[in-house]
């Protein structure tokens, strides 16, 4: 449907900074520090993509992980942001609009990580 590219630089202090935020411990591997499990979600700030600009929030409805490897700091990462999905429901509070996304990224041309997420927007669609 729509995508956009992204190229992400992991770096310690993003990876200490959003750890902090959800409480989560720092860990390393062979010495590189490793970025939470969820921390992707944090790319979409990069991103321009046009179908996220609605007038309403969003709800964060769920998401699914997949990882090849950890990602660490020092890592430059080449994602695909998606839109592969629209679902119209009718809802308690009103009409539902589900966006079903996906991120894909690749590190030294080789996948490392996907991610699904669906995220509801709420009444007027």
């Amino acid at each position: 449907m729509n995508s956009v590219k992204l190229k992400v630089h992991l770096d310690e202090d993003s990876i200490i900074e959003y750890a902090n935020c959800i409480a989560a411990p720092l860990q390393r591997i062979g010495g590189a520090l490793i970025a939470p499990s969820t921390m992707p979600i944090t790319f979409w700030k990069q991103s321009d993509a046009p179908w996220m600009d609605l007038p309403q929030s969003l709800i964060h409805g769920k998401q699914h992980f997949d990882y090849k490897a950890p990602l660490t700091a020092g890592m430059d990462l080449d994602c695909i942001l998606s839109l592969t999905k629209v679902e119209k429901k009718n809802g308690r509070r009103g009409d539902l609009v589900l966006y079903t996304h996906s991120l894909t990224c690749t590190y030294a041309g080789q996948p490392i990580m996907t991610a699904e997420t669906v995220l509801i927007a709420v009444g007027d669609n």
